[in-house]
């Protein structure tokens, strides 16, 4: 004869299924920040790039940029232009950079919550969560 479980068994197992529930719950916006953060790498290069060549472009270049332009200029003026010329470098790395960088939510996780919770309303309810 087949033995049908007490309540105490039902709520074991409700709340295990429960507990299951939550974690995995909780892996999914972890697992969803993990892949933007690898997508933004990709970004994170770029600005890296950019970084690493404005400062070893002002430490290397510099003197001898001014030198070449102050040969028919001021050297103030071959200062300002040897400046300007650097600055625009780097503006266009970093813009390299913020073009290929993603920012988003965890949609996914978002929409998977939500869902949750129409279809909590609906049990404990007992009606539609519209």
């Amino acid at each position: 004869m087949y033995e049908r479980p007490g309540y105490s068994t039902l709520l074991g197992r409700i709340r295990n299924n429960v507990r299951t529930y939550v974690r995995k719950q909780i892996e999914l916006p972890k697992q969803e920040i993990a892949e933007i953060i690898k997508a933004n790498l990709v970004a994170v290069k770029w600005f890296g790039i950019a970084a690493a060549f404005a400062m070893l472009t002002l430490m290397a270049f510099a003197v001898f940029v001014i030198g070449l332009i102050a040969i028919w200029l001021p050297l103030w003026a071959a200062a300002l232009i040897t400046l300007l010329l650097f600055a625009g470098l780097t503006a266009f790395l970093g813009w390299g950079g913020y073009k290929r960088l993603e920012l988003r939510g965890p949609t996914r996780s978002i929409q998977s919550l939500k869902e949750t919770v129409a279809w909590a309303k609906a049990r404990v309810l007992g009606r539609n969560a519209s």
